[in-house]
């Protein structure tokens, strides 16, 4: 096998080819690399993160609120680190992110003050670069790369980062270690795993230095007839909406869904770290399907389909009493959300030229996580004050929404 064949299939369709394109170069490797790492301290600080704060004494009103300064900041980030980004190059600002990803894991580690929590929260939210549908990130891999090549870059990403996400969910089972072998209290083995979190993006931050500014994107020619210098606002407006219906759908779904299981069934990160982690490692072996299922039923269509059937499972999994089948719709419902994550980060970056990608990207991302920053605070509410299956019930109807706006927006059988 050629050594950058990652998979390789009996025919040259698009998706189905998993080979790195020629133009994944020295630098989109970096960025794999980098990515990977940041990865890595992302996975566990999902999971973790909701559940440290319980630990610490906090209400699940206080955990959404922290949550949602994190949400916030990202949102915030995303609009500007966008528009910057298509002007002054990718890199600086992919290595800022890198700066304040290994911030927020020391500020976690040296203390439990809720206002320098609240701190570290709004300073990891400006991580730019842990993922391919960052708006700077999706910028970058649009200069670096043809209109054909990214679906394949995309889905390859998605594999690796797949891959240390669930690295990252295993080391929460680090924290039961800690305790139990090397007799450490419950804040000293927190403490272990945020450095070691700090140190995987110090490492991500390092790669960063590396990587170099695609050359052939003219910066800077801002044309004044079109509002900011950008033509794609009719584009931009339209995705916006459907995303900011998935930001809060997901948002009340997923933010607090790791308190929820500590909450209802009594478990914490010894059992949900493996429980994500087999998720993720499942997920990679998903998006070796895409191709067939890309034939059969589209883009949107996929799209469609999966958001119908995550809301689904997400009503079912809310509902149940029974833990066994609680957790195995846990795990279905996380395989269906991130199936067809590199299908929409692929199609995002279609809907513009390549020189107002990452303003597109930033500003959906900037709706979308502007309705997601209510999330986290509305389903601690709920949780704490009306019932723990509320902000599933009310999430699943959004994604639902969700999903027929992309049918009457994208569906290229409606043109």
């Amino acid at each position: 096998m050629n050594s950058k064949t990652i998979v390789v299939s009996d025919d040259m369709n698009l998706y189905s080819k998993l080979r790195l394109p020629d133009e994944f170069d020295r630098d989109l490797k970096t960025l794999l690399f980098s990515m990977a790492f940041r990865r890595i301290t992302l996975g566990f600080l999902v999971l973790v993160r909701p559940i440290y704060f319980a630990l610490l004494g906090f209400s699940p009103t206080t955990i959404g609120l922290l949550l949602s300064v994190s949400t916030f900041v990202t949102a915030l980030r995303h609009i500007t680190f966008g528009i910057l980004s298509d002007r002054y190059g990718r890199k600086p600002f992919i290595l800022l992110g890198a700066v304040c990803e290994t911030i927020r894991p020391v500020i976690f580690a040296l203390s439990t003050d809720i206002w320098l929590l609240a701190l570290a929260q709004a300073i990891g939210a400006l991580d730019e670069g842990a993922g391919a549908g960052q708006p700077v990130v999706s910028g970058y891999i649009t200069d670096k790369t043809r209109d054909s090549q990214r679906p394949r870059v995309f889905t390859t990403l998605g594999i690796t980062n797949a891959l240390a996400t669930t690295l990252g969910f295993l080391m929460t089972s680090l924290i039961a270690l800690f305790q139990n072998n090397l007799g450490l209290n419950m804040i000293a083995a927190y403490s272990w795993l945020w450095w070691i979190g700090a140190a995987a993006s110090a490492a991500s931050m390092l790669a960063v230095l590396y990587l170099r500014e695609a050359a052939h994107i003219e910066r800077n020619e801002v044309k004044e007839e079109n509002f900011m210098g950008v033509k794609s606002w009719a584009v931009i407006a339209r995705f916006s909406l459907v995303r900011s219906l998935s930001g809060l759908g997901w948002g009340l779904i997923g933010s607090l869904l790791p308190l929820y299981f500590f909450i209802r069934f009594g478990v914490g990160s010894e059992v949900l770290g493996p429980v994500y982690a087999f998720t993720r490692l499942l997920t990679v072996f998903t998006y070796l399907s895409i191709p067939k299922i890309i034939i059969r039923f589209g883009e949107i269509g996929t799209i469609i389909l999966s958001r119908f059937a995550a809301a689904s499972v997400a009503v079912a999994f809310s509902i149940t009493d029974w833990y066994a089948l609680a957790l195995f719709l846990l795990i279905l419902y996380r395989v269906l959300i991130h199936f067809t994550m590199p299908i929409r980060q692929s199609f995002a970056t279609t809907l513009a030229d390549s020189e107002e990608t990452a303003t597109v990207v930033g500003v959906s991302n900037f709706s979308r996580m502007t309705f997601q920053t209510m999330a986290p605070t509305a389903a601690g509410y709920m949780f704490e004050t009306l019932s723990l299956s509320l902000p599933f019930l009310f999430g699943s109807g959004l994604i639902v929404a969700n999903a027929i706006l992309y049918n009457v927006f994208y569906n290229p059988k409606k043109k």
